[in-house]
């Protein structure tokens, strides 16, 4: 037995249902931002700046693609920071100045986080004894496009930091070679120690030394040396001094047991978490060590 076909009418009336329905979805979906996904977020990376004994930065920077066919403006942060696990801050920032993300385009952003150490074992005692940190930052980014319509874009991130301590400082005993009336032949001898539990690579130091108050020689020094915790680079800086240009005081000063030295600069240190340009600087009365030498008219 053959069976009834489905009347010609029948059909067209299906197939106007189906593309009614379609037609409907499409339309809901243009007017849902939260089904339509216009934008997305990929964190593009990070870095730790602003390196201190008192804390760091991290700058986590997103790329947000608009994928839609209008402008999208970026209005507002709001996330929360963990660290290790444990929520240490939320920070909700309204922008004063909306950040532009073109249709069809992208856009990047960075979202600074600043630690300080005080302040991070004051909220979280129990890491006090930690030395490596895992910070997650968890949050959403708000939009609007053209019609004022807001749209909530989730993102994740993550970075590992240290606690980092400055390096320790040390003067040696200036140690006098020669002395006259004219000037001196002498060595200024420093040391960095490495306080960290990470191993640091000590690129490079430049500064200035200044005895007496008076300012005696610049100094620039370049290295390769990789200073494992609590090893130490000793730095010895072989001095002529004119008295002619510097003074008669300075000449006096070193013929004490004693006198005051002071050294700054900025070093350039490296390791797993970047490159960093750190100030030092330190200033004591150091030991004056004499040769057994007698006074002369010139060196």
């Amino acid at each position: 037995m053959q069976k009834d076909r489905m009347p010609d009418r029948d059909k067209k009336t299906k197939r106007l249902s189906w593309l009614l329905i379609l037609g409907l979805i499409a339309c809901w979906l243009d007017f849902n931002p939260a089904v339509k996904k216009d934008l997305e977020i990929s964190l593009e990376g990070k870095r730790i700046d602003a390196l201190s004994g008192a804390g760091l930065t991290i700058n986590f920077l997103f790329r947000i693609a608009n994928l839609a066919q209008v402008e999208y403006q970026l209005i507002k942060t709001n996330f929360r920071t963990l660290i290790n696990q444990q929520e240490f801050f939320r920070l909700e920032t309204p922008l004063e100045t909306p950040i532009s993300v073109p249709a069809r385009s992208s856009s990047l952003i960075n979202l600074p986080v600043r630690i300080t150490y005080a302040y991070l074992f004051e909220t979280l005692p129990s890491l006090r004894d930690s030395e490596k940190f895992t910070c997650n930052v968890v949050g959403t980014l708000t939009f609007l496009d053209p019609r004022r319509r807001e749209q909530k874009v989730a993102f994740v991130a993550v970075a590992d930091f240290p606690l980092f301590k400055e390096f320790i400082l040390k003067f040696e005993p200036l140690q006098v070679k020669a002395l006259s009336l004219g000037g001196a032949d002498l060595v200024f001898s420093f040391s960095l120690t490495n306080s960290n539990s990470a191993t640091w690579i000590l690129r490079s130091l430049e500064g200035k030394l200044e005895l007496a108050g008076q300012k005696v020689a610049p100094f620039s020094y370049t290295f390769q040396d990789s200073l494992a915790p609590g090893e130490s680079k000793k730095i010895e800086m072989a001095l002529l001094l004119d008295f002619f240009d510097l003074g008669v005081a300075l000449q006096t000063s070193l013929e004490a047991p004693e006198v005051e030295a002071s050294l700054s600069g900025e070093m350039e240190i490296e390791s797993e978490w970047g490159k960093f340009r750190l100030p030092f600087s330190g200033q004591e009365k150091v030991a004056v060590i004499k040769n057994d030498f007698s006074y002369h008219s010139h060196l």
